[in-house]
């Protein structure tokens, strides 16, 4: 598939398959094009030329709440809608009961947040989010996806701005929610791909490596650079 962003190839010629239930870690320096993968799974654009597929179907051939009741997205950048914690949790299933709500909270720790709140499940957010740290507004996203229950699950790395405590939170409700789902996740830090069960590297829209990360290692090319880095970077 290609795609242009503006003047600019974002995605270039990419072939990607990823079977059910498997984890894949997306890297590669800025401007990649590793976010913009996540996009048009989404069908936040279309592709110029190319397909996306969920389940052997086109993207652009299936209703777009069909799309989003198969795609659980979490993503650096959180927008909370002007309502109530709840309210904003229910979006991912407006008719789950009080206690799927409950234990969607309880599992990404958001439950803790709502217990330091004076008014708790009904303590507005503001808009976009903007009364509540990054860390709260992260559990709140993550509880939203474990509601939704679906079986696609797009990551773009959500710890990177985090205190360590909100980080640890964090990256338990996203294990919970990757658990026995297929998951694509952008990894700024390579120690998130660590985990994943296959990385790819890209670079300029392109595929340049495809592999485990062990495996990719003892190839010794631009992945193993990349961790190189990262090992000896505070």
């Amino acid at each position: 598939m290609t795609f242009r962003h503006g003047d600019r190839i974002a995605v270039d010629g990419l072939s990607l398959s990823i079977p059910e239930g498997q984890r894949l870690a997306i890297v590669g320096p800025s401007g990649a094009g590793k976010t913009t993968v996540l996009d048009l799974i989404a069908r936040f654009h279309d592709v110029d030329s190319g397909a996306v597929r969920v389940g052997r179907v086109d993207v652009r051939d299936i209703p777009a709440e069909e799309l989003m009741s198969r795609i659980a997205i979490v993503f650096q950048d959180v927008y909370l809608f002007n309502g109530t914690i709840e309210d904003n949790v229910r979006l991912g299933r407006p008719d789950a009961t009080d206690a799927e709500v409950r234990a969607a909270a309880t599992a990404a720790r958001l439950d803790e947040v709502v217990a330091r709140l004076p008014d708790g499940w009904s303590t507005n957010v503001g808009e976009g989010g903007a009364r509540l740290s990054g860390g709260e507004r992260q559990r709140v996203s993550i509880a939203r996806a474990l509601l939704k229950d679906a079986p696609v699950v797009l990551l773009d790395e959500v710890t990177s701005a985090l205190d360590p405590v909100n980080q640890a939170a964090v990256l338990e409700g996203v294990e919970r929610l990757m658990a026995g789902r297929t998951v694509v996740m952008v990894a700024h830090r390579l120690s998130t791909a660590r985990h994943a069960d296959r990385v790819v590297f890209l670079d300029r829209g392109r595929v340049v490596e495809d592999g485990t990360h062990d495996a990719l290692l003892a190839r010794n090319g631009r992945y193993a650079a990349f961790w190189s880095i990262a090992a000896v970077t505070p």
